[in-house]
């Protein structure tokens, strides 16, 4: 049978008009931005570190708990919607919210060039620095004293692009998939120092008194914000605004010093 006939000129129109969906439609639902969705379902997907202190832990009852986690669900409070929190680990943030399997990433993760080539970062929420530990025992006094030492880094991290940088000739770098690696290793004496960010150090020194660590220097100091596909400029525009609302009333300020045990320093904006 002719299909022509069957249909008629206007086939391929009662074929959309049969699914319930007019062109118009269609061509809006396409169209709509995540920011749109996310206002449209209620619900805000943001991922969640939980083995970064005290940007995300676990608390006693097995909750996520954090600096970026209480960030999070105080965004999501703000947008007026629910929040699912999508668990990683330092080297899946980015693919995850490339990936669409989150909306925004909010951990941790330090303002750079290379970065911003594949993600869009909003206004900065945070600082850190990244500094060298290890136990007192470990005698290292700046950068130049690493050479001849095991130095641990987690892949995907701020440390790993800095420390590097400014690591001698004969120093022996380790990469780790995680932080809970990372940690594992200079607690156990597998490698004499790490470097990661000063709250993570100071965290790491306070529950384990026993193995004495302490900062040995300071590589540099970074600021870290929510991060967005780059296409997402409607949500970035979004937490833009909420962050600058929340940088001034005291919120940020709050969340932050609760967490770290110091004050949020003044924040630049993008």
């Amino acid at each position: 049978m002719d299909r022509r006939k069957l249909f008629g000129a206007g086939g391929a129109a009662g074929i959309v008009l049969a699914a319930g969906v007019v062109p118009d439609q269609a061509k809006a639902q396409d169209s709509m931005s995540v920011l749109d969705r996310i206002q449209r379902d209620k619900k805000v997907r943001i991922t969640a570190e939980v083995d970064s202190p005290p940007f995300g832990i676990l608390d006693s009852s097995g909750q996520p708990d954090g600096s970026e986690i209480a960030t999070a669900r105080q965004l999501a409070k703000d947008l007026g919607v629910d929040l699912e929190f999508v668990q990683v680990n330092a080297t899946q943030r980015i693919p995850a919210l490339l990936a669409g399997r989150a909306d925004i990433a909010i951990s941790s993760l330090s303002i750079t060039t290379d970065r911003a080539k594949t993600i869009a970062f909003c206004s900065p929420h945070g600082a850190l620095s990244i500094v060298v530990c290890g136990p007192k025992k470990t005698v290292i006094t700046d950068a130049a004293s690493m050479a001849g030492k095991r130095i641990a880094l987690t892949r995907a991290t701020l440390e790993e692009a800095t420390v590097p940088k400014v690591a001698p000739k004969g120093t022996d770098i380790v990469f780790f998939d995680d932080i809970a690696a990372t940690i594992q290793a200079l607690l156990s004496g597998q490698v004499d120092a790490a470097g990661m960010s000063a709250f993570a150090a100071k965290s790491i020194a306070d529950r384990n008194p026993g193995a004495a660590i302490e900062n040995k220097f300071t590589v540099t100091t970074a600021y870290y914000s929510p991060v967005v596909r780059q296409a997402d400029e409607s949500l970035r525009h979004w937490i833009d605004t909420w962050v600058f609302v929340n940088s001034r009333n005291g919120v940020l300020a709050g969340i932050y010093e609760k967490y770290t045990g110091v004050a949020l320093p003044p924040l630049p904006v993008i």
